[in-house]
């Protein structure tokens, strides 16, 4: 099974490789150029294909409400896949993802740890450094920090949990998508029921993501700019990207500021003990 974020869509000798630029399609031969006979299912596989098994990201999020008062929140994050490289578990664990907070002020120094396990449901842990104690908690569907994100964007999902259809290709600021509609199957859980991806067709990230709930109502709204896609080694990303809530009118942009594509972890960093003894 190969892995898929749902929304978004994240070594060597230093902490990150150089940041290049995309290449415009007016550059390329056969950037603009749309595969009319890749399937739906394809066009995710080609997606996660160029993702890193592991990444060491540094990420902000600056949030805004409907009366435009801003939160700046800064987190590090690790994200672990167990699967081998034909996508299989080697064991019940999936992934394994740890969010490191250093701001907003009043989180700082909170710590989380998702455990994705198959079958689920999966391990979900919280440090709270006024507690001074790892608790275990349910994130599914929970706001991270406040944001118009939830943890289930960070999660990891199966390109197997869903149903994909490929719709019309369509344009957007005058580059050519892929479109595809993607409905999660019966008994997988997830913050979204169905979305619909628009995927540039040189680098396969995602330029638009439109998502709906178990009512069949819209709720949320990616957008990112083919000219904030970077490479990070052999990853390509897009490095800024906003997310609008459509039912409370609010955003939020995400940045991606570092990415090591391939970190060398030790087994304890996600280890629920080690949450509440630092790094």
């Amino acid at each position: 099974m190969k892995r898929v974020r749902m929304i978004t869509g994240l070594v060597g000798t230093g902490l990150i490789a150089t940041m290049v630029p995309l290449v415009s399609h007016a550059e390329t031969k056969s950037g603009a150029e749309l595969a009319p006979a890749l399937t739906a299912s394809k066009i995710y596989e080609r997606y996660t294909d160029q993702q890193t098994r592991a990444s060491q990201q540094d990420l902000r999020i600056i949030s805004r409400d409907p009366g435009g008062s801003e939160q700046v929140s800064r987190f590090e994050m690790r994200i672990q896949d167990e699967r081998d490289n034909k996508g299989k578990p080697k064991g019940r664990i999936r992934y394994r993802l740890r969010i490191d907070v250093s701001a907003p002020f009043d989180l700082r120094h909170t710590k989380y740890l998702i455990i994705g396990n198959d079958p689920g449901p999966n391990e979900e842990f919280i440090y709270a450094p006024s507690t001074r104690r790892v608790r275990r908690a349910d994130l599914s569907r929970t706001s991270f920090l406040g944001t118009d994100y939830t943890f289930g964007d960070f999660m990891v999902q199966d390109v197997h949990d869903a149903d994909h259809k490929r719709l019309p290709d369509e344009v957007i600021d005058g580059q050519p998508v892929y479109v595809v509609e993607s409905i999660l199957k019966e008994g997988i859980k997830a913050d979204y029921r169905k979305t619909v991806a628009y995927v540039e067709p040189e680098h396969f990230v995602p330029l638009r993501t439109r998502s709906w709930d178990d009512y069949d109502v819209e709720v949320k709204e990616m957008t990112a700019k083919a000219a904030s896609i970077r490479s990070f080694g052999d990853v390509w990303v897009s490095t800024e990207s906003k997310v609008r809530d459509l039912q409370r009118n609010t955003e939020s942009v995400l940045f991606v500021e570092k990415l090591n594509p391939k970190p060398k972890f030790n087994r304890s960093t996600f280890s629920p003990g080690r949450l509440a003894r630092g790094k």
